[in-house]
């Protein structure tokens, strides 16, 4: 067996399906180990906003090369043959050379060639990544200065912060908390401040998004109007600081593993959300310092480094402030970033409470870990799924399919594929239309797919919701588009990719009439054919299924539970 491990490598279904097995079985054991690792770096703000650090599968390819050695030792275990393993790890290679003669075995690893860096070469690669990014937040803040006359200074007693992302297309249009502001008195605006994080802004456009955040009929809390420029070079310094940070010895299988955590901190992947992470950190600080009363602060929670500084930050400096992290989508057990371990509780790097969007994701949180505190909260994300009527599936001479792409390129670029080699694209029975994720650019895809590209794909532009009531069928990955489209009454087909890690955007309780997982091109025809061919008996039946999922997935956003959510009702 020549066993590929790269992380974007396709694996044997049976090799995929193994290593499934061991990625849900090994996640304690993975997170004992980090919390193992933080234990001595508990005090150190650098760690905490590192990858390895924040256990994000997302990002950080650790728990992914974690279970890569535990697959390695059970296939040894088993008697496989192999033959020969590649991986895209240095520090991985010499792990599993070190399993190799431990098991007096003889297969041959190739490997990227390297050494973890010297310190002087390490520090001369720094600079670069450092002067870009210093120019870059120095335009920003520059901006954000430039522009503060706009705004007007906020009142400090009692404040409730909202954290959020902001990008081209959604500067000022809302699309984290839909209905939350409007469902609020005209008193309770006055205290409630969105915090944007601006993120994929082109430096000249910074200080045009700074004066329609400054204008919007929403109150925003500029961030950088409180740091300054020593705020910015602390956090930029913390890409030399990490060279110093040394994970404590970690084996499995008798093998040190503690060169897997520092090759990825010497990286430098995951730079940008280190160094937000440590300017939200200071950003509590200087809301302190300026005399600030906060009464609740919300974080738009998704486990990464810029979220780690945020809770941690907010505690250090407004210990009595409740913290909630919102998880405005459906989480998949395998984002193990999103579930706050014991250590992680006890160092105040993750909110008090995780607010997620229904009932049953509540229930199923808390009979995972009761470690942490969990709440309903509104689905705002999609809070369009009460506002419109029910979608009428209507058979017509073309069947419309709607491909919902991913925010990860090699993902959208497998479904593209994998829905061409179906054969049914340019038939005239169907109809298939594309909808990038709004960061993604169309021509970015095209140029990937070279000439497999197919012009028979309509693209389309937009609210994504408003396409899939005009679709019969939504072709999707990971994303939670697809737990969306079900509760919508469309059904959906889930391309799983064979590489990495095994994320489940649909949970395992929603009925298998509504959804498949489909890893090959036959696969995607027969589906899509046996959704095609549902009798107006079958429709009617998954209806009303869909609106059972609804009712337990998804909260309502009414005044009540905005009320409850934002800590009013108390």
């Amino acid at each position: 067996m020549i066993l590929d491990l790269c992380q974007n490598s396709q694996l044997q279904s049976q090799v995929f399906d193994a290593l499934r097995k061991i990625s849900f079985s090994k996640i304690d054991e993975f997170n004992d180990l980090i919390g193992n690792v933080s234990e001595t770096l508990s005090k150190n703000v650098d760690w905490w906003v590192e990858q390895p650090a924040s256990r994000n599968t997302l990002q950080s390819p650790l728990f992914y090369r974690f279970c890569c050695i535990h697959l390695i030792i059970e296939l040894i275990h088993s008697g496989t043959n192999i033959k020969k393993v590649i991986v895209d790890s240095a520090a991985l290679f010499k792990i599993i050379k070190e399993l190799k003669e431990k098991e007096n075995l003889s297969f041959e690893i190739d490997s990227p060639d390297g050494e973890l860096p010297s310190f002087q070469f390490y520090i001369r690669k720094s600079l670069k990544p450092f002067f870009e990014m210093w120019k870059k937040k120095r335009s920003q803040f520059r901006a954000a200065k430039k522009t503060k006359n706009y705004s007007t200074d906020p009142p400090k007693n009692g404040l409730i912060l909202i954290d959020q992302f902001v990008f081209p297309g959604f500067i000022t249009k809302e699309r984290y908390y839909n209905g939350l502001w409007d469902r609020l008195s005209s008193k309770q605006q006055q205290k409630t401040f969105f915090v944007p994080t601006l993120v994929m802004i082109k430096d000249e456009h910074f200080e045009e998004a700074y004066c329609k955040l400054r204008n919007c009929d929403k109150n925003f809390l500029i961030k950088e109007d409180y740091l300054t420029f020593s705020d910015l070079l602390f956090s930029l310094l913390h890409l030399f600081r990490v060279w110093f940070i040394k994970p404590s010895t970690q084996k499995v299988a008798g093998v040190d593993i503690s060169s897997l955590i520092r090759e990825e901190m010497l990286s430098k992947v995951g730079f940008d959300s280190a160094l937000e992470g440590l300017l939200n950190y200071r950003f509590a600080r200087r809301l302190k310092e300026n005399f600030f009363d906060l009464s609740l602060v919300i974080d738009w929670w998704e486990g990464q480094p810029l979220d780690r500084g945020w809770n941690l930050g907010f505690h250090a400096f407004f210990p009595k402030t409740l913290r909630k992290g919102y998880i405005g989508f459906a989480p998949r057990l395998m984002e193990l970033q999103l579930y706050p371990t014991e250590n992680e509780i006890v160092n105040n790097v993750v909110p008090d409470i995780i607010s997620v969007i229904g009932e049953r994701f509540c229930r199923e949180l808390s009979a995972m870990d009761s470690s942490f505190e969990t709440e309903t909260s509104p689905a705002f994300p999609y809070d369009h799924i009460w506002k419109y009527r029910d979608v009428d599936v209507k058979h017509s001479e073309s069947f419309k399919i709607l491909l919902a792409l991913s925010v990860m390129l090699d993902e959208s670029v497998n479904i593209l594929q994998q829905v061409i080699d179906s054969g049914l694209v340019g038939q005239n029975e169907f109809e298939f239309m594309i909808k990038p994720h709004p960061t993604m650019n169309i021509s970015t895809l095209k140029n990937r797919l070279g000439e497999k590209w197919n012009n028979n794909f309509q693209e389309v532009e937009g609210f994504t919701p408003d396409y899939i009531r005009k679709s019969e069928l939504l072709i999707t990955g990971m994303s939670s588009v697809g737990l969306e489209a079900v509760v919508m009454g469309i059904p959906v087909i889930v391309v799983e990719k064979l590489s990495g890690l095994a994320y489940n955007p649909i949970p395992e309780t929603v009925p298998k009439e509504l959804w498949r997982n489909c890893r090959f091109p036959m696969e995607i025809s027969e589906a899509i054919k046996s959704f095609r061919a549902r009798n107006p008996e079958e429709v009617r039946k998954h209806k009303k299924l869909s609106d059972q999922i609804k009712k337990d997935y998804f909260e309502p956003v009414t005044k009540e539970s905005v009320q409850k959510f934002m800590e009013f009702s108390n």
